[in-house]
């Protein structure tokens, strides 16, 4: 599971809390918010977490590619 600093948490709560009076004209209190930001921490993080982890891994295969044709450039006729 993905941990938030106190400070992160309050902010996500805070950005929660805006985006449901702005798109559903419903308040909800601090302890709603926070416990709202740790189900998305909880349940949905992981999701972008491991898709970011598979992009890393798509561009770091496609760099190792490349060192392999510098490094074959750099071969000496023997």
């Amino acid at each position: 599971m993905i941990r938030l600093s106190a400070r992160e948490k309050a902010a996500l709560a805070e950005r929660l809390r805006e985006y449901c009076m702005a798109e559903f004209d419903c308040e909800i209190g601090n302890l709603q918010a926070e416990l709202f930001a740790d189900v998305i921490a909880r349940e949905f993080a992981p999701v972008f977490y491991n898709s970011g982890l598979r992009d890393a891994e798509a561009l770091l295969m496609k760099r190792m590619e490349s060192f392999g044709d510098e490094i074959a450039a750099l071969e000496m006729p023997a």
